[in-house]
């Protein structure tokens, strides 16, 4: 039962990790239009400077520092009202296909300085335009366009990766519980013949006929001491000695607990008692037929 539930949760872990996996690899990416964006950039200093009274004077060509950064410069000096400058950028993106959040911010030529910005988000609440009404005067100045990234796209792709990531190590911890329950079938013998039980100490497994019950260190480690003395008492101090390397009270109540634990997973077979001796400790029974 135990191995045929691994064996399910470790299909599921494997199937979630390639799901995830295989999401993040064809999620698809849209082409980001560079060429379109730099038209309309060009607009926009167009525009700026016929409502500045410049119909002459060159634009000149927009650079691009990645994917998401622009800049746009003039060939002579020209004043501007934040309103208009807002309404021409937002005008002139909106007949491209990006939908992503951006920030504009309008640098001084000669020190860089950001004379005016402002950001454009989805909605009110990261939409940021200050300072309307007052315009900027005469001067060099460059436009820069940066385009933010899409938070929900990067938070679902992050989402997909820590999901295929813990489905990878699912898969390992099941494997590995599946290994060790494996072991004993790999040729290994059994260290000792406990009445019906066989006893794997280096794989810490009792074998039932076809039923196989895991024992925790402790567990396999009395049992170990009780095995090498059946039908002879041993005394709780060995046992917590050899264990332990402790004789506190704690550890003695500890003791108790471990050894009811043992009685459970011994009791299929009615031949095998694990006694409590009075007074000394305790003592693993089986009857003369079973030894």
């Amino acid at each position: 039962m135990k191995q045929s539930l691994l064996i399910i949760a470790g299909l599921i872990a494997i199937s979630v990790f390639l799901l995830s996996a295989g999401s993040i690899i064809t999620q698809p990416e849209s082409k980001f239009p560079e060429k379109e964006i730099a038209i309309a950039l060009r607009n926009v200093g167009h525009r700026l400077l016929l409502h500045a009274g410049d119909s002459t004077s060159r634009v000149l060509p927009v650079r691009q520092f990645d994917q998401s950064a622009y800049r746009l410069e003039f060939q002579s000096s020209f004043a501007f009202v934040p309103d208009s400058l807002v309404n021409i950028v937002q005008q002139s993106l909106k007949a491209t296909p990006v939908s992503l959040n951006y920030t504009v911010n309008v640098l001084e030529c000669a020190t860089n300085e950001i004379v005016y910005g402002f950001r454009i988000g989805n909605d009110e609440q990261t939409t940021l335009v200050p300072c309307l009404r007052r315009e900027q005067p005469e001067g060099c100045y460059m436009i820069l366009l940066s385009f933010l990234q899409n938070d929900s796209s990067l938070w679902q792709k992050k989402s997909l990766f820590v999901l295929a990531l813990v489905s990878l190590v699912a898969v390992g911890f099941v494997g590995r519980a599946f290994s060790q329950k494996k072991n004993f079938k790999t040729g290994e013998t059994p260290v000792m013949q406990i009445g019906k039980y066989e006893f794997y100490e280096d794989s810490r497994v009792l074998r039932f006929g076809k039923i196989t019950t895991d024992l925790s260190d402790k567990e396999s480690q009395l049992l170990r001491l009780f095995a090498q003395q059946i039908n002879q008492p041993v005394a709780r101090e060995v046992l917590m000695k050899e264990v332990w390397q402790d004789n506190g009270a704690l550890i003695s109540r500890s003791l108790d607990v471990f050894v009811s634990r043992l009685r459970k997973k011994l009791k299929d077979d009615p031949a095998i008692q694990l006694l409590n001796v009075h007074g000394m400790g305790y003592k693993l029974v089986i009857s003369s037929s079973q030894q």
